[in-house]
């Protein structure tokens, strides 16, 4: 069964992978579309992970007090949770301003900052999806110390690059105007 549920979650995450690199070079509705899919599909995976890593937890420190529960469930789900928390926020994000992007009424700076997540949010996914499939991992639940660190790292760039996406779809629409174009007189 713990097999089972495994290859699952693995599935999940490389459908995602697949479904950030066809949006990552395409445009329009289908590059929505495809990141759209892609943080659902994540997002269904690192739910299915936690709920492997909280079963395990709540499973080993029976009896330890609740300092030390916390400290533990913060430990080995911080990264999945920050993960987790800043998909969240870029898919409600994607969702509540998908007609000017799709229209193209953001500014540039929109899709410099997007495909910096998109490249973040894959190097974290590459991280995850090789500690998984790890022995270790799925007896444990726990990763290294040192990708745990480096995940948190990603993790907090990911949230600056999120913020400033947020501020960008909020603050500076356009109205479609580009520079590009001369005008003949």
């Amino acid at each position: 069964m713990r097999d089972w549920y495994a290859s699952i979650y693995k599935g999940f995450i490389a459908a995602s992978i697949v479904s950030f690199i066809i949006g990552f070079f395409t445009q329009g509705n289908t590059s929505l579309g495809a990141y759209i899919s892609g943080y659902s599909i994540l997002i269904l995976a690192i739910m299915m992970i936690l709920i492997i890593l909280f079963n395990n937890i709540l499973t080993i420190t029976e009896g330890q007090s609740t300092l030390k529960l916390l400290y533990t469930i913060l430990f080995s789900t911080g990264p999945f949770l920050l993960m987790l928390s800043v998909i969240l926020f870029i898919l409600c994000l994607t969702l509540m301003y998908k007609d000017n992007i799709i229209e193209k009424h953001v500014s540039n700076n929109y899709y410099s900052f997007s495909n910096i997540f998109i490249i973040l949010l894959l190097i974290q996914l590459y991280i995850f999806y090789t500690t998984i499939k790890t022995e270790k991992f799925e007896i444990t639940g726990k990763m290294p110390k040192l990708l745990t660190s480096i995940v948190y790292l990603l993790g907090v760039l990911s949230m600056i690059c999120s913020i400033i996406i947020f501020t960008i779809l909020k603050y500076f629409n356009t109205d479609g105007f580009t520079t590009g174009s001369t005008l003949n007189i």
